[in-house]
């Protein structure tokens, strides 16, 4: 898979790192120098300049990526490059991130975007997984359908370890993928949870307590 992150700020950076696993090509497109020079020095492959740029995403290789995320840290840039990933180059998966929460309802596939997920959202998820505070963090929302995504850890402790997908107790939640040491797997029904897994999640804002509270190893949400 070869994935272009548009920006390369902390949010950019943790995102590609996260996603450079296994067979995946993560390419970061940052326009300050010193910046990208910084994240070439700690093993990152970097293309100078603005994401804004059809020139610049091309050379990132954007004739052949399958996702493109955009965290600049301008919401009229993610937006523009959204829009410049879907029409132009038809890249069929694109992510943005939100700083202004005014400007929400602007993230959907009229500008190309399949996923909007906060910055402040973004950054607290980072804070949490990095203090290991909590196992279960919110990824985002959805847009159109009115869900959230989440992400919950398993470990040793947790109560589903061990368990089938099937035995979940996810009451007004659908388990979507696992995460196991890179590769992402099917949410079979038969599939066992096992430690270090990342179970995504996805559920209505009214049901996400219910979910935590089932699946959290913590025995509830976060404060």
């Amino acid at each position: 898979m070869h994935v272009i992150v548009a920006g390369g700020g902390m949010i950019g950076e943790q995102v590609a790192r996260a996603l450079g696993v296994g067979d995946t090509t993560v390419i970061v497109v940052e326009s300050d120098p010193t910046r990208a020079a910084d994240l070439t020095a700690r093993g990152l492959h970097v293309v100078l300049g603005r994401a804004s740029s059809p020139r610049r995403l091309e050379a990132a290789g954007a004739l052949r990526a399958d996702v493109l995320v955009a965290c600049t840290g301008r919401d009229e840039e993610n937006l523009v490059i959204a829009a410049l990933a879907r029409r132009h180059f038809a890249i069929a998966r694109v992510v943005a991130t939100v700083h202004d929460d005014a400007n929400q309802w602007l993230y959907d596939q009229s500008w190309g975007v399949d996923a909007a997920f906060s910055a402040a959202t973004t950054l607290v998820a980072l804070i949490e997984s990095a203090t290991g505070s909590t196992r279960a963090v919110r990824l985002g929302e959805l847009p159109g359908p009115g869900l959230v995504l989440l992400e919950i850890t398993v470990t040793d402790a947790s109560r589903v370890r061990g368990q089938p997908v099937s035995a979940l107790p996810l009451d007004g939640g659908t388990l979507v993928a696992v995460v196991r040491a890179g590769a992402v797997l099917v949410a079979d029904p038969t599939l066992h949870l096992m430690p270090g897994d990342r179970a995504l999640v996805v559920t209505a804002p009214d049901h996400e307590s219910a979910v935590r509270d089932a699946l959290d190893d913590t025995g509830g949400a976060p404060a």
